[in-house]
């Protein structure tokens, strides 16, 4: 046996041996409970520093804890915390002799000389609370194992569980306004510096960036617009530049950058469907003809084959499950976060096709609950999430730019979006696009900054947006044609250590 192994036996018997594990009990302080307690009655600061911080179920002892639900309730009518008044209110709720009588609240008021050691005690009975917690939440994961049939649900569920178990320890005190104030004037002032510093995350199109900003941490953007307009394309177009941020033109790093991590959840299309889209988009290849076999030259291959070299080099993950919840997707986002130490985008393909999860009323309270949940999860990862979604007939009936009315079931997608993006292509009096190639985003909303439009330029045939002054030169034309793709590839496969 080996001594790492050796070891773990070991932990494992002293644990088995442990008395808590052998009689079954809880995690508790009794200690820690009634001096905290005595402390509260006996220095009237110590409330202050306590009210925000604990529950009265985070205490294990039931007499405990409606002895500082008492407290609580005397703390919120301002008034003093001591021997009198606890037993008084007590006695009001008609729970004095199931928290121990009068005798026992005199114990506790006299247990500790000092109050000087308080914030141990608080840090103690925070730590078993959250101790006990989790093994109720381990109780529930077993009897779901019991019971469920599906190893997926199960496992969503047993995260979910966990993951609340901490949010719920998750309290913050408010602290003074300077501190804000101060980080505020530090940020304009390394802007003002560099304005490179503080950025948000660049989407790749020039002209969107300045507008924006770039994208916040926990932003939740949409990008609306009817369908064949190009929202696969330009959240995708967004997705590769951000993932692809660390390499230079010739697809080599550049010094010091690491990949950004990319998580795509793909309702609508398979993973293989939007790989074909983002290599031809990257290459600027003609996906039609690539589609259908019609190879126009080696050097198309040549490009694709740089294009998959650096798609393969970043770290792009995606997701084509259909029927994806918001809570799924958080899941899924907080392994990766977890895994890759870092989580940098997630597009979300798109919102009409995602369900909440949850028993609503109609579709669009369903919407609401998916969009604040979205938001939440956005808030939490802190990233911005990039969220598909349709338009209605009204602004293809009306000839006008949409605007966020114009969202299917947009009660709460206007309120919980950060960004919404519409592409807008004018249309003559037939209805036709005046000029396709030539459409615009529109910012419909920016919470942070100024809105406004930003003209684009639209290649159909590589399924992709640029900037609208950007030049493309075709590929040129060779006279012999490749018999197959592994003449250009089999090159490559040596150094293929990274898949989509």
């Amino acid at each position: 046996m080996s001594d790492e192994s050796k070891k773990f036996k070991d932990d494992k018997d002293k644990l088995n041996r442990h008395p808590n594990v052998v009689g079954q009990v809880p995690p508790h302080s009794e200690e820690a409970e009634k001096g905290l307690l005595c402390c509260m009655m006996i220095d009237e600061n110590v409330p202050i520093e306590v009210m925000h911080m604990l529950k009265p179920e985070d205490f294990y002892y039931k007499s405990h804890g409606l002895i500082y639900s008492a407290m609580s309730r005397i703390w919120n009518d301002n008034r003093p915390i001591d021997f009198v008044t606890v037993t008084q209110e007590l006695d009001g709720m008609g729970a004095l002799a199931e928290a121990g009588g009068a005798q026992y609240i005199s114990v506790l008021s006299g247990y500790l000389a000092t109050s000087a050691n308080y914030r141990a005690h608080l840090d103690i009975i925070r730590k078993d609370s959250q101790l006990r917690r989790l093994m109720n939440a381990a109780n529930d994961v077993l009897k779901m194992c019991y019971a469920s049939s599906d190893a997926l649900e199960t496992l969503q569920y047993a995260e979910r569980a966990v993951n609340d178990v901490a949010e719920s320890q998750g309290i913050h005190a408010l602290r003074p306004f300077d501190e804000a104030v101060n980080e505020a004037v530090a940020e304009f002032d390394a802007v003002y510096r560099d304005p490179k510093a503080k950025k948000g995350l660049q989407t790749g199109f020039r002209d969107l960036d300045y507008l924006l900003g770039g994208l916040g941490a926990g932003d939740l953007v949409i990008i609306a617009a009817r369908p064949g307009q190009g929202k696969t394309s330009i959240g995708m177009n967004i997705v590769s530049n951000v993932a692809k941020a660390h390499l230079n033109e010739d697809g080599t790093p550049i010094k010091s950058a690491t990949p950004a991590v990319c998580a795509i959840f793909s309702l609508e299309m398979p993973a293989v469907q939007l790989a074909k889209r983002m290599l031809c988009s990257l290459a600027h290849v003609d996906f039609a003809r690539m589609s259908k076999g019609e190879i126009k030259s080696a050097d198309e291959w040549r490009k694709i084959t740089e294009a998959r070299a650096a798609l393969c080099a970043s770290k792009i993950f995606i997701d084509d499950t259909s029927l994806t919840t918001p809570m799924d997707i958080l899941s899924k986002c907080r392994r990766i976060k977890r895994e890759q130490k870092r989580l940098d985008l997630v597009m979300v393909d798109y919102l009409t096709l995602m369900s909440s999860g949850k028993r609503t009323e109609n579709r669009q309270q369903d919407v609401s609950e998916i969009s604040r949940m979205m938001k939440l999860a956005a808030k939490e990862l802190g990233v911005p999430i990039l969220l598909l979604s349709q338009l209605s007939r009204e602004s293809e009936k009306n000839k006008r730019p949409p605007q966020m009315s114009d969202l299917r079931e947009s009660g709460a997608i206007e309120q919980d979006a950060d960004i919404i993006l519409f592409i807008y292509r004018k249309t003559d009096k037939d209805g036709q696009p005046e000029d396709a190639t030539l459409p615009k985003i529109i910012v419909g909303k920016h919470r942070n900054g100024p809105l406004g439009e930003v003209e684009m330029r639209w290649m159909g045939e590589f399924v992709s947006f640029a900037n609208k002054d950007d030049v493309f030169t075709p590929p040129a034309e060779t006279k012999k044609q490749p018999e197959s793709a592994g003449e250009i590839l089999v090159a490559e496969e040596s150094n293929d250590t990274h898949g989509l």
